[in-house]
């Protein structure tokens, strides 16, 4: 099972991968949908962190 983070206001995905403790690149080859735009994310996405 992969963990889930909801994403808040005011996160990117530097912050988020920081706090998951791995990096924006992992984040993006688990979420590819983000590699479009990863600077455009959603309070309320959620993204895959691991």
């Amino acid at each position: 099972m992969h963990n889930r983070h909801v994403v808040r206001r005011g996160e990117s995905l530097h912050k988020i991968a920081k706090r998951s403790g791995t990096s924006v690149h992992h984040l993006l080859r688990l979420n590819p949908w983000l590699r479009r735009n990863p600077n455009l994310i959603y309070p309320g996405e959620r993204i895959r962190t691991w």
